[in-house]
């Protein structure tokens, strides 16, 4: 796939994030692709895994969206800025359930995500948030 095919599909998998479609988002994904997130301690592997990961998300902030405010790439790299938002009404998808009460506050980060794709996959995601925000915008973060 060419540049134009990549960001095409980087936008279409942005697309089925905020129509929150996780069976066609995990399409977009090889079935070895790494993703590595800020909330993770260790990068996780497979479709699979990416489509938990969102769930995970959904459950967290069942309003999300994550918007694309810039898209560019390079041969099989691909980079997105995006802006999530959401509303806190269940687990945070990077802590133990139940550790963290619920705030039912809007939150909104700026973030990053790297891509590698290859064919028409993604086979690697890097996706950088500020964690420490998030926190400090739900009432939670340390003092």
């Amino acid at each position: 796939m060419g540049l134009k095919e990549n960001l095409a599909l980087i936008r279409a998998r942005y697309d089925a994030v905020n129509a929150h479609d996780w069976e066609r988002l995990q399409g977009f994904y090889d079935d070895s692709v790494l993703w590595n997130d800020s909330g993770l301690d260790k990068p996780i592997k497979g479709s699979l895994a990416v489509r938990k990961r969102f769930v995970a998300f959904a459950k967290g902030f069942p309003d999300f969206r994550w918007d694309l405010d810039r898209l560019f790439g390079q041969g099989e790299l691909m980079c997105a800025e995006f802006t999530f938002t959401g509303t806190h009404s269940g687990p945070l998808p990077f802590s133990k359930e139940g550790s963290t009460p619920v705030t039912k506050k809007l939150i909104r980060v700026q973030g990053s995500g790297v891509y590698r794709v290859q064919g028409s996959k993604i086979v690697e995601s890097r996706v950088y948030f500020d964690r420490l925000a998030v926190l400090n915008q739900l009432g939670i973060g340390p003092k």
